[in-house]
């Protein structure tokens, strides 16, 4: 009888490690997206980038991910520039894009950028979508013919605004509408909240021009809705060019982590136990 319950005690410990063990790796972190900040300084240079995100995540289980596609064009002002194209794909969602900040300041610059994201949102009760807020357009395009600035919407000051653009760019005088910066009808979700920063501190230098537009959607998906098939995996990096910020990537745990390898850990443990129990047990006999 004691040979039985020792055996069982320790099958037990055995089960238990196993049920409270947690379950999973770490979470991904969100993805920032950032491209063409910095860059382009000198002067005549043109500067075209665009970023495209859709995130899809589903509120009952949790599962998230990301496809980005970029492109980025440099070459001189008002000419066919050279452009590169990129996509990938993340387990974690995007949650901040910046782009052509700080950029193309040596006078004579032409800049064009834009961002497009969507947000696809299954299962919640409700996304919570409102109006996205927007700060663009301020402190930009002084001196030079009137009018500079042609902005919609404008004015728009919101302090910690979802979409910020255009704002101390194209100072350096220049021909009329020379800022054309542009925010889509767009949303913004509690359930995933997104920020969007381009275009800000830009071609300052005399006889720049920047158009530059952003666009924010949230989409509610029911349920049952049948997701479109993840891409297949691409190799997690991170990359860093003389002209780009780059991509950042932190990878998920999988199913060979730390958690299972020591669960299976446990399991053997209480297994030898309840072994040499059972033969210490006999021996006395």
């Amino acid at each position: 009888m004691m040979r039985v319950s020792v055996l069982a005690a320790a099958l037990l410990l055995s089960v238990l490690g196993l049920t409270f063990a947690p379950s999973g790796g770490p979470a991904s972190a969100a993805e920032t997206i950032a491209q063409c900040n910095n860059v382009d300084n000198t002067p005549g240079l043109g500067l075209n980038c665009d970023v495209t995100v859709v995130n899809n995540l589903n509120v009952a289980t949790g599962v998230a991910n990301s496809t980005v596609t970029v492109k980025e064009c440099h070459g001189p002002a008002n000419t066919e520039p050279t452009c590169t194209t990129s996509t990938k794909s993340y387990d974690a969602l995007t949650t901040s894009v910046s782009q052509c900040n700080y950029a193309a300041n040596g006078g004579g610059a032409s800049v064009i950028c834009n961002v497009d994201v969507t947000n696809n949102i299954t299962g919640a009760a409700s996304t919570g979508v409102t109006g996205a807020t927007v700060n663009q357009c301020n402190g930009s395009g002084a001196e030079g013919t009137a009018p500079t600035l042609n902005c919609d919407p404008f004015p728009a000051n919101v302090s910690g605004a979802t979409i910020t653009q255009c704002n101390g760019s194209v100072n350096g005088g220049g021909a009329s509408d020379r800022v054309t910066c542009t925010v889509t009808p767009s949303t913004m979700s509690a359930q995933l909240p997104v920020s969007i920063n381009q275009c800000n501190n830009t071609a300052n230098g005399g006889g720049s021009v920047v158009t530059c537009a952003a666009s924010l959607k949230n989409i509610s998906l029911a349920s049952s809705t049948t997701p479109t098939p993840k891409a297949s995996p691409v190799a997690k990096n991170k990359l860093h060019d003389s002209k780009t910020d780059g991509f950042t990537h932190v990878s998920a745990g999988g199913n060979d982590s730390p958690v299972f390898l020591g669960a299976g850990a446990l399991l053997l443990a209480g297994l030898l136990t309840a072994a040499f129990a059972a033969r210490r047990i006999g021996a006395r006999r």
